[in-house]
C-alpha cells in the first residue's frame, strides 16, 4: 500500500537513530509505503539534511550520543518549521523525555520502541494529511484502505 499513491511529489521522511538496524527497519517499512526515506545516524547530520532538503516528516530517536532527540527536534522546529516531528523512544512514558519533547520540540507524535508496523504507517499518513491541504484527500483514502 502506497501512503501517497497519487502524489506528484514523493513525500520524504527523515529517520534519525544511532542504531543502524533501527534505521534499516524504518527505511524498509516506509519505502514499502511509497515514501522517499533519508537516514542520519546523528543529530548534526539530520539538521544539515533538514536545511538542504524538503522533508515532510522527521522521525528521531531520543537516546543518541552527542545530541538527544529532544534537542534535535527543538532545533528542527527552527530549521524546518513545516516538517512534522516525531519522537521515537524506548523511554516514552518517562516524563523527563515526553514533557520536553512536547514543550520544546513541539512534536507531532511520540512512538514507542518497539513499534508496530501499522503504527508507523498511520503516524506518517496522518502527518502527511495534516499539511499541506492537498494531502488531506490522499490521507482520507489511506484511512479508508486501512479500514477506517
Amino acid at each position: 500500500m502506497n501512503i501517497c499513491n497519487e502524489c506528484t511529489h514523493q513525500p520524504t521522511v527523515l529517520c534519525v537513530d544511532d542504531e543502524p538496524y533501527v534505521l534499516k527497519a524504518l527505511e524498509r517499512e516506509l519505502q514499502r509505503y511509497g515514501c522517499r526515506v533519508l537516514v542520519a545516524d546523528n543529530g548534526a547530520d539530520a539538521l544539515e539534511l533538514l536545511q538542504e532538503q524538503r522533508i515532510e516528516v522527521l522521525i528521531c530517536d531520543y537516546a543518541m550520543p552527542q545530541m538527544r532527540g529532544t534537542e534535535v527536534l527543538e532545533r528542527a522546529k527552527t530549521v524546518s518549521p513545516e516538517t512534522k516531528r516525531v519522537l521515537l523512544s524506548a523511554h516514552g512514558c518517562d516524563p523527563d523525555v515526553a514533557i520536553p519533547a512536547v514543550n520544546e520540540g513541539e512534536i507531532y507524535r511520540l512512538l514507542l520502541k518497539p513499534w508496530e508496523e501499522e503504527e508507523i504507517r498511520c503516524v506518517v499518513a496522518d502527518a502527511l494529511g495534516s499539511e499541506p491541504p492537498e494531502w488531506q484527500q490522499r490521507q482520507a483514502r489511506v484511512r479508508e484502505r486501512l479500514g477506517g
